[in-house]
């Protein structure tokens, strides 16, 4: 669904530019125009293959990297 897939990139767009670690996960997803944590889990997983916070954890661990 493309609205979906919108949101999606709307909350990683958020979560690589910080708001993950300021925000929790949900509130972004909230942000972004989901309106349950069931259904963002399972929209996201679908979309990238990730959960949330596996994504979340990766788009950490690759901002380290590139800022060491």
């Amino acid at each position: 669904d493309l609205i979906n897939k919108a949101r999606v990139e709307a909350v990683k767009s958020r979560i690589d530019n910080g708001d993950g670690e300021v925000f929790t996960l949900l509130a972004v997803a909230f942000d972004c125009g989901f309106s349950s944590k069931t259904s963002f889990n399972r929209i996201f997983k679908k979309e990238t293959g990730l959960s949330p916070s596996a994504y979340r954890d990766a788009a950490k661990a690759k901002s380290a990297l590139t800022n060491s």
